[in-house]
């Protein structure tokens, strides 16, 4: 049974108009349940906005520090480490889910099951309600413009310019993105009165946007062996499109898009960087970092200018034993597929450095 997003009233309406029905495999039921369902959302929204209006309206929000890197480029291990730093807030899986009602309710639910683990199905990974969560789920079910409205509408996916790239929406589905973002923003500064370490893929294809909306924002960037990402993020969208699509879909429409999307990251993150100053931005490897974690998060809070790090160090020390026994899921690629990324990829490649990791990805006949 498909997974449903807990999506506000507009963005229940939005979405459900840009569905291929051709391609569509939702049934009335479905249909049926996301639309009451929203509405409820909208409800709690409004709810839980009036309940904490004064506050909302006078709260300050401390510039944020946004970790980028595409997706499967290590960004979850990277915000899950810096986020140990308990000076540093961050959203939880639980906020991010329930953007409409978590101030509410996510403390009484954290008396619950809110600390039980489970696995990730595309990396096997731990996680929990309380661990740190892509924001962008919440700005999606909230009715901002989102690549991840294709995890419902994968037809999306084939024109990635517009979905990725918001300057290509309208000036009104800018604003909401900005005004969504902002609000987000402010009910978990409400709630945690801290520095938000937001972490979320898609905040790649924004950076030039980033930069001018937050202009005190500081950045962390990270990358991986572009085989690797290749090949993790082909599990990875066909899990997500598993769990949530209500179109049917392809393999071949999932590489297509991944693909073409990875340069088009490539290329905000190349127009955003020189609009950085210095203490803003930190680069880093996932290799260097798993090789290492404490030495390289000690260079992220000096490039960035971070509080002390030696205070940080025993729960970073905590949190990387805590991890120590993940291992990391070997993947196969066919000829054909390794062909589409030599030609499409083969430059950034070179100029990043990388060759065929033949510990982590297997060839098929």
């Amino acid at each position: 049974m498909k997974r449903q997003l807990r999506l506000s009233r507009d963005a229940w309406q939005r979405l459900a108009t840009k569905l291929d029905h051709d391609r569509a495999i939702l049934g009335l039921p479905t249909r049926l349940l996301y639309s009451a369902a929203s509405v409820s959302n909208s409800l709690l929204a409004r709810l839980q906005n009036l309940s904490h209006a004064e506050i909302l309206e006078t709260v300050g929000v401390p510039p944020p520090i946004f970790l980028l890197g595409f997706w499967r480029s290590g960004t979850t291990f990277l915000h899950e480490l810096l986020c140990s730093d308990t000076r540093f807030g961050f959203p939880s899986t639980y906020a991010c889910m329930n953007p409409a009602h978590f101030l509410l309710t996510e403390k009484a639910f954290q008396k619950g099951v809110a600390k039980q683990q489970t696995r990730r199905p595309m990396d096997n990974m731990q996680y929990s309600w309380t661990s740190p969560q892509e924001d962008e789920f919440a700005l999606l079910c909230m009715g901002a413009p989102s690549p991840y409205e294709a995890l419902l509408v994968p037809s999306l996916m084939s024109n990635p310019r517009v979905l990725l790239d918001l300057r290509c929406r309208s000036g009104d589905e800018q604003g909401r993105w900005a005004q969504m973002l902002q609000l987000f923003l402010r009910l978990l500064t409400v709630q945690q009165d801290k520095t938000m370490m937001l972490k979320s893929p898609t905040h790649g294809f924004r950076l030039p946007l980033l930069t001018s909306l937050f202009p005190k924002a500081r950045f962390v960037i990270i990358e991986r062996n572009p085989y690797e990402v290749f090949a993790s993020n082909l599990k990875l969208w066909q899990t997500l499109l598993d769990r949530y699509s209500l179109e049917s879909t392809s393999s071949e429409q999932i590489e297509s898009f991944v693909l073409a999307a990875y340069l088009i990251h490539e290329e905000a993150i190349t127009e955003g960087i020189p609009s950085l100053g210095p203490g803003k931005v930190s680069r880093v490897r996932y290799e260097d970092v798993v090789a290492d974690p404490l030495g390289h998060v000690k260079r992220i809070y000096s490039d960035l200018g971070l509080a002390e790090f030696e205070a940080a160090r025993p729960a970073l020390e905590q949190h990387i034993a805590s991890v120590s026994g993940y291992q990391r899921n070997r993947l196969l690629l066919s000829k054909a597929q390794k062909a589409a990324v030599d030609q499409l990829w083969g430059p950034l490649i070179r100029d990043k450095g990388y060759t065929w990791p033949e510990e982590w990805l297997s060839l098929s006949a």
